[in-house]
């Protein structure tokens, strides 16, 4: 599609930009290139399919401004198709000292798209890259270390739009799978669960999303009862949950 000479135009003729072509050896490792080659104070990311609104970097360097404390600003985002037609689902999620809410999924709350994140470059340098052994799962990962340790903090007003569409990454749900029970021993291995019994809280909803992607989206209910008993056995509270949705 000829992107690359309409980048290169774009860089030759404004100094702030820089154009790096590189092998593709996998999102997490692009990103951290792009990082370790950053010279600003602040980093961004926008993934290719997605679209920053104008006023973006704007309203997120605005709300650093309002409280020292913040680490990382996300904004709300807009669901838009292939087309790039607006769709009416505006995805807004949470703020404040947030690590428990991110071990919990979410909590049927949403949990930031990379593209609506600003992070200070001093937070990268202090909590580490992103983990070059994940592909789906490796922003979540990556916010985990930042909230352990940062106030998260949030703008209130569509910042992006987030393209859905049927190549999306966490389309693949094998790959959802393999990442994020890596992800969740990695939490273990360094402690971020606060006590046992949320441990088992965090995997249990961990396990009921997987059983939720393989039931609906991977078509695949077999690995979707699997993922519930799991679910179940790893925290049996969970099943009131179960019922609530059955019901609703």
């Amino acid at each position: 599609d000829n992107s690359l000479n309409i980048i290169k135009e774009f860089a030759a003729n404004d100094d702030r930009i820089s154009f790096i072509d590189k092998k593709n050896t996998g999102v997490s490792d692009a990103r951290n290139k792009g990082i370790a080659l950053s010279k600003g104070k602040f980093i961004a990311f926008l993934d290719a399919d997605d679209v920053w609104k104008s006023d973006f970097l704007k309203l997120v360097l605005a709300r650093f401004s309002e409280d020292n404390l913040l680490g990382l600003v996300h904004s709300d985002n807009q669901i838009i198709n292939e087309y790039s037609e607006k769709l009416n689902q505006i995805n807004a999620s949470f703020e404040g000292y947030v690590l428990d809410k991110l071990l919990l999924g979410g909590e049927n709350e949403y949990i930031f798209a990379i593209s609506s994140v600003v992070v200070k470059k001093e937070v990268i340098d202090n909590v580490g890259q992103f983990d070059v052994h994940l592909t789906n799962g490796a922003d979540h990962e990556f916010y985990f270390r930042v909230a352990k340790k940062y106030k998260i903090g949030r703008v209130s007003k569509v910042g992006i739009y987030y393209r859905l569409h049927a190549n999306n990454m966490h389309a693949n749900i094998e790959l959802l799978e393999k990442d994020t029970l890596a992800i969740y021993k990695k939490s273990d291995e360094t402690n971020l669960f606060k006590n046992s019994t949320f441990r088992r809280k965090c995997i249990s909803n961990i396990y009921l999303i997987l059983a939720g992607s393989f039931w609906n989206d991977g078509d695949n209910k077999r690995k979707g009862i699997h993922y519930i008993i799991k679910s179940i056995i790893t925290y049996p509270p969970v099943i009131f949950k179960l019922i609530k949705k059955i019901f609703n």
